[in-house]
């Protein structure tokens, strides 16, 4: 995909002064700042640190009677709570801190290319490939922690002992493709939004964004869930036992 700057990576550019660089096999040689070669990773340090803003405020106001940001953190974290309960038969809690804080980062992410300007991360494949990364590793580690190593790497084996040198390779195959599906669901369904929005955006700049936007938001807040039950669908798989 083509690389377009963001108007704030522009700016900051502009305002920071920062050397500007081409690069004939990126943008078309256009010269562009580091910042704006990157915005993509600026995004998702951005969104990170909006995380630990939220947390951090809700945190320092904790009170019996919640204010409206801690009502709606609150709803988040319950909602968090029933969804890894009903699918992970154990220790479901102890999960709840990775995908509470990928599943805000995500959304993050997805919300802030509905700002004029502002640059989305998980418009990004490499963004969303990383998140992807940290989610395989996580619950395989948690399938080996609580499995073992051998029988953990055992069980894609299939139930036959006699077909693992068939089984096996495919079912490793199978492991390691979700890392694409699970990163290109969210980047393609995310690029596909902003680059629709463009579009529109140029043909009718004063009217049609508002109803794109919200379609945006909507969106937004889909792909986040999926990106999160996916994340606790393959925990249980992970650490599920067989009865």
């Amino acid at each position: 995909m083509e690389h377009h700057p963001s108007a704030l990576s522009m700016f900051l550019t502009w305002l920071l002064h920062l050397p500007k660089v081409s690069d004939p096999g990126f943008a078309h040689g256009e010269g562009l700042s580091i910042l704006e070669r990157y915005d993509h990773l600026f995004a998702a340090v951005l969104a990170a640190l909006v995380t630990l803003l939220i947390v951090w405020m809700i945190r320092r106001k904790m009170a019996v009677i919640p204010g409206p940001l801690q009502q709606v953190m609150e709803y988040a974290i319950n909602f968090l709570r029933e969804m890894l309960s009903d699918n992970i038969a154990h220790h479901s809690e102890k999960h709840l801190p990775l995908v509470g804080t990928i599943g805000l980062f995500v959304l993050l992410n997805n919300l802030f290319g509905l700002v004029p300007g502002m640059p989305s991360g998980t418009s990004n494949w490499n963004v969303t490939l990383g998140c992807a990364l940290v989610v395989f590793g996580y619950y395989n580690y948690q399938g080996m922690k609580e499995h073992g190593v051998g029988k953990y790497l055992g069980h894609f084996a299939g139930p036959v002992w006699f077909l693992w040198i068939l089984m096996w390779p495919l079912e490793i195959l199978g492991l390691f493709s979700r890392i694409l599906s699970h990163s290109l669901r969210l980047f393609g369904n995310i690029a596909g939004e902003h680059v629709v929005s463009l579009i529109f955006f140029g043909l009718m700049p004063f009217l049609l964004p508002v109803p794109m936007m919200l379609m945006g938001l909507f969106f937004g807040l889909i792909q986040a869930f999926v990106f999160v039950m996916l994340t606790v669908i393959y925990i249980s798989g992970a650490v599920a036992h067989e009865h």
